[in-house]
């Protein structure tokens, strides 16, 4: 009975030693017990240390165990009390459950219990009461030394109250993972297996209070305790002042252990001392044993000769991951290193994870990534959070959706296609809509196919009847939901497709995903026996199930036994067990990393923790405690490589902000001050470690960028005379020298592309001078977005004018002007034009929203105004409306109104608009507004038909903005400012007749049209106005567009050739930008530039055109 320690500094050999001693006492006493304890992720390589070291090659009466394992072997051989013991997800759930309860007494958790991760937090405090003794006692007195109306009497209040009623829900039924090892301590005196045991605990820095209670218990009862401690050969190992020095863990465990053993009467052995053991690890590397000697400690020593530590700067972490890949391929490829003689430790896996995966897959280096693994993002779990969504929100798109993408649900990948598509573009959602038939066609669907999507429907409904009658069932518990969700499960062999998809990974060399997809199932289900056990009788609604359903799979994680031998394995400071390396990689050395974010207080601030010891209570390090207890694990992973260290830093981060290197840094660089930085972007080529697929991308860059990049040129002339090279090298020489060339299709095509050409819309001609590349996509390959089912900026413009076009037909039946309608007349007109028009729109959504409903009512409300001004700009002139929606072949007309008399006919033409758009000189001359000149003629066209013996004038082409703006002001003033605003935009003919036509005695500024008038009768500079004669060149230039257009189109053109005007692009919103490819880094591309210039030039250069046609 008694306990010694093996004191050592880093590398001193105090686990060999301990291993040796274990196997020389296990040989020479096989009737003992011998027992290896250490931390649980080290179990398994101490293990198999053991056998390698052992004479026999095997270890039959030493067993290596972590605390938790030695319990449950103590509990095979004399049993315990017949409480469940319940994990972290367990203690989770009760908590949530328990907290519910009592919130109503909290007064600081109460607000905060339903925000992710608080149950998480207050799960840990409580744990963090246990492991270190703090009961209700201890808390009790710290409630009574605070203040009673300061924050942290409160915060323990609370506590107190969760605490007490977790334990009450606990008792005699449960017991915690912390509370193990006190349930352990009441079992060591029955156990024979460890009386006159001997212990042996290795890589351990430091031991909780009940861990001490237990050894204290297996002192008294084994032969000999002996415990590994890291320490420095010029440190007292048993004075401890303060916990901020480097090795206040080893001298906190050595003095706690040592105050136990004199309070119990436990001899304490002499140590053993191997701080001058000959085989050190660092015995024939000086500068690495100067490192171990002086890391981290108050010394002014320098190291000035060559060292085996090397400093890197890279540009940011992608960069930083390629450089360690590239280091590591280097060394086995010119040192005969294997992957395993390395190691990778990060100061943050979340910032360099995947940066390191894609690094070690491009040099094809095998890696093994020590964490454990979330399973949220795992698509069996995916399945079921699903499969409850669309519970819980009644088959909505998204849920439904999301749960048939999982990969597990029995329908290919153009099925799911197929049946999405439909229900966006007919708006299915909710239950009702997925039983019943579907019958609704959408543009392009044929009845084939929806017979097709109904038998899809079918099948889908009929896996999801018997959960959905579950699920429906009032006053559900935990327990129906669980067992409906696992009844799902059994029906859909959902177990078989799990172990399939692990049989694929592991066929295709992805190990690790196979090993967690050979896990899922059986974790999900240990998580469903403790909703059952814990919460089984609790009633629940499906949100609250889906809650804790989150809450409980947010806890699980996977750990993966590496699976393979020979690979590099990465980790983080603290968790990650090194051994045997020759060579460490230390990323990350960034202040914002190192020391990390030890400032996140947690439930406890430092000031309250500050509190608890000065009332010598005890709890884990806090804050500035965290900055030693981080130093101490640097320390111990900076000392495991036997040949070298490397160590890296990034200037930028990975959201682009600079960070600068840590203290760690500096600390090297006081310690090696000959030691120079590298700087790994400026590194010349010759010196990189390059892949066949990284000098092929070197060669690309360097082609695209030969101005910057020079260095390519070496590795160019080197790829060219080397035979294995020389194709992939033609390719990428191809590809640099290529350059887009529009391509023009042969006319039969373009005839059965697009068509007869006399048929071109108005849109279509637009959308080709937009870009013809477009309109070939658009027109010619029919191209389109999915259609979905929404009210969109369109619809309302349609409805718009629809309900303008029953207005003025029912006036027009009536033989009435606009003018003559009372107000209430005109808006029972529009109310009823409106409804009318919603019906014939088919766009039932209108009526499936509160906010839609609320479109209706905006819709007549801007009618109403619309109507109104429109009324008043009629009834300034002569004109009246002569069509409505008037349909010539390339478009329909809004409103041709119309004054006759004697020997002239005069036409205005009025297209209703929705949005902002603004009739635009320049954009018309170069084909991206033809909309109004196209339909003036079609106007005058047949006003000629019907009138052939009369003169037709064009009069004006307008827009009119169906908006309501909002105004300020008295009623009179309103009104003015209103027509202000909704007067008419486009381009007058500013003959006098015309303009009195159009608006009676004229002055001034014209409330109605874009004109005004000086004194002198003359119309102002600011007028949108030409005159007769330039008009009629604006309609000629028209039909010149539209013949050009045409045989464009027909001649192939489907150049990739977007304007630009104005600072506006045709790419800007275009929907088929990642089809076209444009690029104007590539020669060929480039934009249609249309430069912005006046009116007179414009109306210069179509006169000239004229002449030319004449």
């Amino acid at each position: 009975m008694s306990l010694q320690f093996i004191f050592g500094n880093s590398g001193s050999g105090k686990s060999t030693y301990l291993r040796s001693d274990i196997i020389k006492s296990s040989v020479e006493h096989p009737e003992k017990t011998h027992i290896m304890l250490v931390p649980e992720q080290f179990t398994m390589q101490t293990q198999k240390d053991l056998c390698f070291a052992h004479p026999a090659k095997g270890i039959l009466n030493i067993d290596v165990l972590s605390f938790e394992r030695l319990a449950y072997r103590i509990f095979q051989e004399v049993g315990h009390d017949s409480r469940t013991i319940i994990d972290d997800e367990g203690k989770n759930l009760i908590l949530r459950r328990v907290a519910g309860e009592c919130k109503d007494e909290l007064v600081i958790l109460k607000k905060n219990l339903k925000k992710q991760g608080y149950i998480n937090e207050i799960k840990s405090i409580i744990s963090e009461f246990t492991q270190y003794g703090v009961g209700p006692e201890q808390l009790t007195h710290m409630i009574e030394s605070t203040d009673s109306g300061s924050y942290l009497h409160y915060k323990l209040q609370d506590i107190k109250r969760v605490y007490d009623a977790f334990e009450d829900y606990i008792q005699e039924k449960y017991f915690t993972k912390e509370e193990l090892l006190d349930v352990l301590c009441e079992s060591v005196p029955k156990s024979n297996i460890l009386k006159n045991s001997v212990i042996c605990m290795d890589g351990f820095t430091g031991f909780t209070p009940v861990q001490v209670r237990l050894i204290c218990e297996l002192l008294k009862f084994s032969d000999k305790v002996m415990i590994t401690v890291d320490m420095d050969k010029r440190e007292n190992p048993y004075q401890y002042t303060h916990p901020y020095q480097l090795f206040a863990l080893s001298k906190h465990m050595v003095t706690s252990l040592t105050d136990m053993c004199k309070e119990e009467n436990i001899h304490v052995d002499e140590p053993v001392y191997l701080y001058t053991n000959a085989n050190h690890r660092f015995a024939q590397n000086p500068s690495m044993m100067f490192l171990e000697e002086n890391l981290f400690r108050y010394s002014s020593n320098t190291y000035t000769g060559a060292s085996n530590l090397s400093l890197h700067e890279t540009k940011n972490p992608k960069e930083e991951a390629m450089y360690v890949a590239e280091a590591i391929r280097k060394l086995v490829r010119t040192k005969g290193y294997r992957y395993r003689d390395f190691a990778v430790i990060i100061s943050n896996p979340d910032t360099y994870a995947n940066h390191l995966e894609s690094a070690f897959e491009c040099y094809h280096i095998p890696m093994f990534m020590d964490h454990k693994r979330s399973i949220l993002q795992n698509s069996f779990i995916e399945y079921i959070r699903s499969l409850l969504s669309i519970a819980e929100q009644n088959y909505t798109y998204e849920s439904v959706f999301r749960f048939m993408r999982t990969g597990l649900c029995d329908f290919t990948s153009d099925e799911i296609d197929m049946m999405d598509n439909y229900c966006l573009a007919v708006g299915i959602k909710g239950f009702k809509k997925w039983d019943e038939k579907w019958t609704r066609r959408t543009k392009d669907l044929d009845g084939s196919e929806l017979e097709t999507l109904n038998a899809y429907r079918e099948r889908f409904i009929s896996k999801m009847i018997e959960f959905r009658e579950a699920m429906k069932q009032p006053r559900k518990t935990v327990e129906d939901i669980t067992r409906a969700i696992y009844l799902f499960l059994v029906r859909e062999n959902i177990q078989s497709k799990v172990n399939d998809i692990a049989e694929n990974f592991q066929a295709t060399g992805e190990l690790s995903l196979s090993k967690e997809y050979t896990q899922v199932y059986r974790v999900l289900l240990n998580l469903f026996d403790k909703f059952v056990e814990l919460l089984g009788s609790e009633r629940v609604t499906t949100t609250e199930y889906c809650a804790l359903l989150d809450a409980g799979l947010q806890e699980v994680k996977i750990g993966v036994i590496p699976p393979s031998i020979d690979q590099v394995v990465i980790g983080d400071i603290e968790r990650t067990r090194l051994n045997d390396i020759k060579y460490l990689f230390v990323m990350g050395a960034n202040d914002d990393l190192l020391p990390g974010d030890t400032a996140a207080q947690g439930f406890l601030s430092e000031r309250d923790r500050d509190k608890f010891r000065m009332e010598k209570i005890s709890l884990s390090p806090g804050p500035k405690e965290q900055i030693y207890t981080q130093k101490f694990y640097l320390y111990m992973q900076l000392t495991k490589p036997t040949e070298g260290l490397f160590l890296s830093w990034s200037r930028v981060s990975n959201d682009g902000k600079a960070v600068r290197p840590a203290y760690l840094v500096q600390e090297i660089r006081r310690l090696y001050p000959s030691l120079n930085v590298i700087n790994e972007s400026e590194k010349p080529l010759v010196e990189k470690e390059l892949t066949r697929s990284i000098g092929n991308t070197m060669i690309a860059f360097g082609l695209q960028d030969k101005e910057n990049s020079k260095q390519w040129t070496s590795l160019f002339s080197w790829m060219k005379n080397d035979s294995g090279e020389k194709n992939d090298l033609g390719r990428i020489i191809s590809a640099a020298d290529s350059y887009h060339k529009d391509a023009i299709i042969d006319h039969p095509t373009a005839s059965i592309l697009f068509g007869d050409p006399d048929k071109l819309s108005v849109t279509r001609i637009e959308r080709f001078y937009a870009c013809p590349y477009v309109h070939f996509l658009n027109y010619g390959l029919r191209l389109e977005e999915r259609e979905r089912y929404e009210f969109k900026p369109t619809d309302l413009g349609n409805i718009a004018h629809k309900a303008l076009e029953r207005f003025s037909k029912t006036l027009l039946k009536k033989n009435k002007n606009w003018p003559d309608l009372s107000e209430m007349e005109r808006e029972e007109l529009i109310d009823q034009c409106v409804d009318d028009s919603i019906v014939d729109y088919n766009n039932t959504i209108l009526y499936d929203t509160a906010r839609n409903e609320y479109m209706i009512r905006r819709i007549k409300i801007l009618l109403r105004r619309s109507v109104w001004a429109l009324s008043a700009q009629m009834k300034a002139g002569d004109f009246k409306t002569s069509a409505n929606e008037f349909n010539f072949g390339k478009g329909k007309i809004d409103r041709i109104d119309t004054y006759e008399n004697d020997d002239k006919v005069y036409v205005k033409v009025t297209d209703y608009k929705t949005g902002q758009k603004s009739f635009d000189i320049v954009s018309f001359y170069h084909g991206l507004q033809m909309q109004l000149p196209v339909y003036m003629n079609a106007a005058m066209e047949n006003e000629k038909k019907h009138h052939p013996e009369k003169e037709i004038i064009p009069a004006g082409v307008f827009y009119y903005k169906i908006q309501d703006p909002f105004i300020k002001g008295s009623k009179g003033d309103t009104e003015d400012a209103l027509l202000v605003e909704l007067k008419l935009d486009g381009l007058v003919n500013g003959e006098e007749d015309v303009v009195e036509h159009l608006e009676h005695n004229l002055s001034g500024t014209s409330k109605y049209y874009p004109i005004r008038k000086n004194k002198d009768g003359s119309l102002g500079s600011s007028s949108n106005a030409v005159t007769q004669d330039e008009m009629s060149d604006m309609l000629a230039y028209t039909e010149h567009l539209e013949q050009e257009s045409k045989d464009r189109i027909q001649g192939g053109d489907a150049s990739v050739l977007p304007y630009k005007y104005d600072g506006v692009t045709a790419c800007d919103h275009c929907k088929y930008k990642d089809i076209c490819g444009f690029d104007k880094k590539i020669d060929g591309f480039h934009y249609r530039n249309i430069a912005s210039v006046p009116k007179d030039h414009i109306i210069a250069a179509m006169k000239d055109n004229k002449n030319k046609k004449n």
